[in-house]
Formats: structure tokens, C-alpha cells, sequence
């Protein structure tokens, strides 16, 4: 026995919790059903007892009955058209919390070579097919079987002969439906990919619209557009004609049925075998076989569109996640941090630590120093938990960090970037990013990192919107919001990574006198290209090859700053 498909299973599963109000519209299907039986009954007495006798008696009692019918079937019709709206988006909402909550707790390395537009396109795409899975059509197939039992009996009561003409259709519509959801199925394979691969282009054009702009590369971009358009539709008209193709033959054989019934429909009239309101009746019964059959048989091609989707879907949704197993805590207060014998590697041969050891005591200020792309901010990302190293620890307070709850260990930093996101919305939202600080909290941390200065100039001062990644800010002004968030959270650990690489020198020097001497009981770790930062640090650490080793502990001058100099500086 075949085994069900296990993304399709996971797919039937989103239906679970719908149990209640599938059975009460079960309910009502069994209603549906036995109008639906009825109704080419009341036809029939209209035909052969009312037009054909002429009573219209007959015909008024008959027509008020088929009205009642009908209007108490499109009444159901109706409720079930908004139960089954109801679940559509429960359960689109449901998969898409999940894809969502899923996106917030991927391990770095996965948006490092996606963009947004990439992401969001086929995510959107893959939740809309899945969660159809609740969708009108689908849940409203299993009542189609009440259909064809009700119809198949009042076609054998009618006239079993005309009756295996109509169950003839069946073994070939499964045929042809079975041969073209193969084909389906791939193309749309081909189509998602070739969707995919259009958002990947796209989302990197407008990140590099700049870009394309300084270097007029218009017509190149227009060009390779255009490509990838005439690909992408290509495809999409490829499924579009194979539904097409579909239908031809559906059509083809259901009128092909309805003309040989017609034809011994009229025969048995003639020989006086069946009345007309009979052969009226058995049209009406074979609409309840023909219909329901055709739509439960193209549920092959209905899955074949929504698996390709459902195989990628589920492939993220068991993507690894960042490593939280640790269930320990430790206090909100400065740890002592330690490196031991740290190593890690983008790629393999490629090494960019290499057995790093430092530490950071209790209320420690420490820097960091080296070249652009010596590691300085993987020391960082390592540290933070973004990513793991090769080999080697990481401890706080002697515990290894992975042994302590992500959102624990996450707690005790507060980070400022070379450069920092900024969310869509006013300055206020963009530092006091859970809204649950005091006011006497924030304006200080508005003051302290400068942001009130600027604010005053301000069409809406703090309410004023910043556009999307602080877009109509200065990079100043961008650097001091962030400086400001990373305050107003008042972590026990403060992080800088460049995080004055836009201040003026008046700001960078108000900044510095904050960290050194008004953060006495934080511990500070900051990484930086200016060495005048450095003065009044307890230890400045040079990375260099993949190692890291301590330069001492000195005061640095402007001249030397200035002529970039990293003098070797005996420890004290």
C-alpha cells in the first residue's frame, strides 16, 4: 500500500483545528444533499405532472416547493461561504505567524545571501498556496461525495441503463487528470524557481539603485529584466495552458456524455420507456455525478500546484534554528566574559580566528584594534551568540554561554553597530523599542547620546518619521539614535563597534567621556579604527591573523591618532 506523502500530511494537518466547524457544516451538507436529491424530483412533477397534464395547480404547489428549496440551499450555501472564509484566515494567519516566528530565530548566516524582496516573494507565495488547503473548494470536496451517492441512486432508480453511460466517464477523466498533474506539478517547479530567482534580482537592484544610477546602467538592467520577465511569464503561461488543456478534454468529455444521453435519452422517449420530465431528471442526477467526480478527480491537479510550494515551505519551517538548549540564568550584571581558544571559519580553508583568548572583567573597558577584515566584528557576532565558533568557548562568569538561555545571555549586551537598523517610524519608536521605559529614562538617554541636539531642529521633533533605515537622517544622526537605544536599554555589558564612526569630533569626545568615566559599573568592549578612543581604556587587544594579542594599557594622543599609529605599549 502507497504510503501518504508527508508534506502532504503536514499540509492536511492545518485542517485539525477546525474539527467543530467542519462537522457542523457536515451537518449542513447532509441538509444539501437531500435538497439536492429532491429538487430534479420537483422538476420532473412540474414536467410530466403539471405541463404535460395541464394542472397548474400542480405546477404552482411544485414551483413554490423548488423555490423553498432553493432558497433554503443558498441560505446554507451562504453560512458555509462564511465559516469557511473564517478558517481560510485563521489558518493564513496561522502558517504565516509561523513562517514569521521562524524568520526571527534563523541562524545569521541565512539572510546573508537573500535580500527582503527575495524572501518575502516566495514566502508569500508558498503560505497562500499551503493555507488553501482550507480554502471553499478543498473542504467543500468531501461533500461532493454526498452528492454522488445521492445522485448515483437517482439515476439507478431512473434508468440504470443511462446510468453506465455516465459512470463511463470516470476511469478516463482519472486518466487524462492523472497524466496532466504530472506535468503540472512540474511546471510549477520551474515556475517558482524561475520566481525565485527573479525577487533575488530584483531586491538587489533597488538595494543597488544607487548604484545603478552613478554608473547609467539603465538599459543593461532594462535588458536582463526584460529576460528574466519573458522567462518568468513563459512558464506561467506554460501551467496556464496545461489547466487549459485540462478543461478542453473535461469539456469535451462531459458533452460527449451529454450528447449520447440525449441520444438515447430521446430513444427511450420515443419507445415510451421514460417521460420527458424522467430524461429532464436524469440530466439534473448525472449533473450531480459528472460535477462532483470531475472536482474530486482535479484535486490531483489542485495538489500538484500547491506541493512544490509545500516541499519548500516545510524545508524552511525544518531549517535550524539559533542554538538555544541552555536553560541556565545568570544576574543582570557585568560577567566576567572570556574567550577560550576560540576558532572559526567561513568556509573551510579559510580561516578567520584562530585559538583567540581574552577577557573582560566585571566593569572592564576594552578595545579591540586591527585592520579592516582581520575579525574584529566576527569576534563580535561570536560573543553575541550569532554565531558559534569552530572550535573553543565562550564563558560568562565561567558558564559556557550555550548553557545559558539565548534570551538571558542576549539581555546582558547592549549593542551599537558601525551600522545600525533602524525601523520604519518616528525617532521615539526607534529608541525606545519595547515602549516600556520611563520618561525621565529616555530623555536622558536622548541627552546623554546627543539625539536631543538634533531632534530641536525637527519638522515633528521626537515624532518626527525617519523613512526606512533611517533614510532622511544624516549618518550622525542615524549613529547617535542607535547610541541612544543601546543606553536606554542600560545593559550591564555595552558594545561599540565603530559607533562614533559618524559623530563630530565634539560628540565623539562627549560620547567617550560618558563611556569611561559615567559607565563605571558596565563593562564596556569597543572596537574601533580612532585611537584616541582608546585613552582610558583597561586594556587594548590588537587582532591580527586571526590572533589576538594585548598591546597594554596607555594613554594614546591626538598626534598619534592622527598619524595612525599603534604604538606598543608595555602593560602598566
Amino acid at each position: 500500500m502507497k504510503k501518504i506523502d508527508p508534506n502532504l500530511r503536514r499540509i492536511l494537518s492545518y485542517l485539525n483545528p477546525y474539527k467543530k466547524e467542519f462537522l457542523l457544516v457536515g451537518l449542513t451538507l447532509l441538509i444539501s444533499t437531500a435538497i439536492g436529491f429532491f429538487q430534479p424530483l420537483v422538476i420532473r412533477a412540474i414536467t410530466d405532472d403539471g405541463m404535460l397534464q395541464r394542472d397548474m395547480a400542480v405546477i404552482a404547489r411544485s414551483a413554490l416547493v423548488l423555490a423553498a428549496l432553493v432558497i433554503v440551499s443558498q441560505a446554507i450555501d451562504l453560512w458555509q461561504t462564511h465559516i469557511f472564509a473564517d478558517i481560510h484566515n485563521k489558518s493564513y494567519y496561522a502558517v504565516f505567524r509561523q513562517v514569521f516566528e521562524k524568520l526571527l530565530h534563523l541562524e545569521k548566516s541565512y539572510f546573508e545571501d537573500k535580500n527582503n524582496t527575495e524572501i518575502l516573494s516566495f514566502l508569500q507565495m508558498d503560505v497562500s498556496q499551503v493555507s488553501s488547503i482550507t480554502d471553499r473548494y478543498m473542504v467543500m470536496s468531501a461533500s461532493y461525495v454526498f452528492r454522488i451517492i445521492s445522485g448515483l441512486v437517482g439515476l439507478f432508480v431512473i434508468s440504470w441503463k443511462l446510468a453506465l453511460v455516465v459512470l463511463a466517464m470516470v476511469p478516463v477523466k482519472f486518466f487524462l487528470v492523472r497524466r496532466m498533474s504530472k506535468r503540472r506539478e512540474k511546471a510549477m517547479d520551474a515556475m517558482i524557481e524561475s520566481s525565485r530567482d527573479f525577487s533575488r534580482w530584483f531586491g538587489d537592484n533597488l538595494n543597488g539603485v544607487d548604484e545603478i544610477k552613478l554608473w547609467n546602467l539603465f538599459q543593461s538592467r532594462e535588458r536582463i529584466f526584460a529576460q528574466k520577465q519573458r522567462e518568468l511569464l513563459g512558464l506561467e503561461k506554460k501551467g496556464t495552458m496545461i489547466d487549459g488543456w485540462n478543461t478542453f478534454w473535461e469539456m469535451l468529455l462531459e458533452w460527449s456524455v451529454t450528447i449520447v444521453l440525449y441520444l438515447l435519452g430521446g430513444w427511450l422517449i420515443c419507445t415510451g420507456s421514460l417521460t420527458i420530465g424522467a430524461v429532464f431528471a436524469f440530466s439534473s442526477y448525472s449533473g450531480y455525478v459528472t460535477g462532483p467526480v470531475s472536482a474530486l478527480i482535479n484535486l490531483k491537479m489542485y495538489f500538484a500546484r500547491i506541493m512544490p510550494s509545500a516541499r519548500r515551505l516545510f524545508q524552511f519551517l525544518d531549517m535550524e534554528t539559533e542554538l538555544d538548549a541552555g536553560r541556565k540564568h545568570i544576574e543582570n550584571k557585568p560577567p566576567k566574559l572570556e574567550f577560550r581558544d576560540v576558532a572559526f571559519r567561513y568556509e573551510e580553508n579559510r580561516p578567520i580566528l584562530q585559538g583567540v583568548n581574552f577577557t573582560v572583567e566585571p566593569g572592564e573597558k576594552v578595545a579591540i584594534i586591527g585592520q579592516n577584515g582581520s575579525g574584529k566584528s566576527t569576534i563580535l557576532n561570536i560573543l553575541l551568540r550569532f554565531y558559534q565558533p569552530n572550535a573553543g568557548q565562550v564563558l560568562a562568569d565561567g558558564i559556557d554561554a550555550n548553557s545559558l538561555s539565548l534570551e538571558n545571555y542576549r539581555s546582558l549586551f547592549s549593542v551599537v553597530s558601525q551600522e545600525p537598523y533602524l525601523f520604519l517610524g518616528d525617532i521615539l519608536e526607534n529608541v525606545n523599542l519595547t515602549g516600556l521605559t520611563t520618561e525621565k529614562q529616555l530623555q536622558a538617554a536622548l541627552k546623554d547620546s546627543g539625539v536631543a541636539h538634533y531632534i530641536a531642529r525637527m519638522p515633528d521633533r521626537e515624532k518626527t518619521q525617519i523613512g526606512r533605515n533611517g533614510a532622511k537622517l544624516s549618518g550622525g544622526e542615524k549613529q547617535k539614535l542607535a547610541v541612544a537605544r543601546a543606553l536606554l536599554k542600560d545593559a550591564p555589558v555595552v558594545i561599540l563597534d565603530e559607533a562614533t564612526s559618524g559623530f563630530d569630533v565634539e560628540s565623539d569626545a562627549y560620547l567617550h567621556d560618558i563611556i569611561v568615566n559615567q559607565m563605571q559599573d558596565k563593562s564596556v568592549i569597543i572596537i574601533t579604527h580612532h585611537y584616541n578612543n582608546l585613552e582610558g581604556m583597561d586594556k587594548v587587544y590588537r587582532l591580527e591573523d586571526g590572533a589576538l594579542a594585548a598591546v597594554g594599557r596607555c594613554r594614546y594622543s591626538n598626534q598619534q591618532y592622527f598619524l595612525g599609529v599603534i604604538p606598543q605599549c608595555p602593560d602598566s
